[in-house]
């Protein structure tokens, strides 16, 4: 498995982040927010195989690209489109579809499954082409846990955040992976075969017995013995949001062991005033949110117009001051150093 990512948008412009999670059988893509123009750096075939859309917030620089992202959509014939925010996505998404004349969409394929994330539920409701997006069908609502997505191969989690707006902040996971020590399975003289598959097999359990070369062996010692298990990549997506005391406590928890953290980095140190006024963090709280956590690496995005280019390099500065591994996208030329 491997988890490739991509930042879109330019530096100083609307930023958002596409994600591939490759298992080896399959790729699942998810986009995270819809900024202006951002869909621009991805083919029309990406877009269309967008597994699911989650939105950090609603300000019009995290939606402004949705209609991009409608127009290749809309009728899509073998699943759902699958969107997630904060509370309130399922009436801000229903006006954004109800912002187009849908008079030849009879019969068409095409369906919006929209969830809106709670700090104690998730809510989900549904509407069809075929029906000008008019009707909402509601799918009811279950328990959230801190979970989004729960596939058999990698998760999306979710903390909730306060940008005077509930704002998400989400972490994609692989699952972790186990694999067989060749170097202990040498050792024990046993050769492969299809035994080494029913060992991985969880619904199998420890007691049960397999037999290799003639003699018995029960799984759950061969297990201890031959198993190795590593996690998996994970990425972060944080962006527009304050932190406080217990803020920082629960998304540090969910982000612990975090490979790659993509954050914004959207107002100097000498700005704070100004970043807690709007709900924002400066470059040293991103410093220390990277450093309790740390990270492979730390790629910083969603800079801010009114800075030149030199005062990026000083965020930048400021930032790796704590945390050395930070890195603007390989993508943008705005100097060095990038993400590599």
């Amino acid at each position: 498995m491997a988890i490739h990512y991509q930042i879109l948008g330019q530096p100083g412009r609307d930023n958002a982040l596409f994600v591939e999670i490759n298992t080896g059988q399959a790729i699942y893509r998810v986009q995270f927010d819809c900024g202006e123009a951002c869909l621009r750096d991805l083919p029309v075939s990406q877009i269309q195989a967008i597994d699911a859309l989650l939105f950090s917030h609603f300000h019009i620089d995290h939606v402004a690209g949705f209609d991009s992202f409608l127009r290749s959509n809309y009728d899509r014939a073998d699943r759902p489109i699958c969107v997630w925010g904060p509370a309130g996505a399922t009436d801000i998404i229903h006006h954004r579809l109800q912002g187009v004349t849908w008079n030849l969409v009879v019969g068409e394929p095409g369906e919006f499954v929209i969830t809106d994330i709670h700090a104690d539920r998730l809510v989900s409701s549904s509407f069809l082409a075929h029906e000008r997006f008019v009707t909402i069908h509601p799918h009811g609502e279950k328990h959230f846990t801190g979970t989004v997505i729960d596939h058999a191969e990698f998760s999306v989690s979710v903390c909730l955040m306060d940008h005077g707006t509930p704002s998400a902040a989400y972490c994609v996971r692989e699952k972790p992976r186990s694999n067989i020590d060749t170097a202990v399975l040498a050792r024990m003289g046993l050769g492969p075969g299809a035994w080494l598959k029913h060992i991985k097999d969880q619904a199998a359990g420890p007691q049960e017995e397999v037999q290799i070369g003639g003699k018995l062996f029960r799984l759950g010692e061969l297990r201890e013995q031959l198993l190795v298990t590593t996690p998996g990549e994970s990425i972060a997506y944080l962006t527009d949001f304050r932190l406080d005391a217990a803020s920082e406590g629960r998304l540090v928890a969910m982000l612990e062991g975090c490979t790659t953290i993509v954050c914004e980095n959207n107002f100097r140190n000498a700005e704070l005033e100004s970043a807690v006024r709007t709900f924002h963090m400066v470059s040293a709280d991103v410093a220390r949110l990277a450093a309790q956590i740390k990270p492979e690496k730390l790629i910083l995005f969603h800079l801010s117009d009114r800075y030149t280019q030199a005062e990026w390099q000083d965020q930048l500065e400021e930032v790796r001051a704590v945390f050395a591994e930070s890195y603007f996208p390989e993508s943008w030329s705005i100097g060095m150093p990038l993400d590599r």
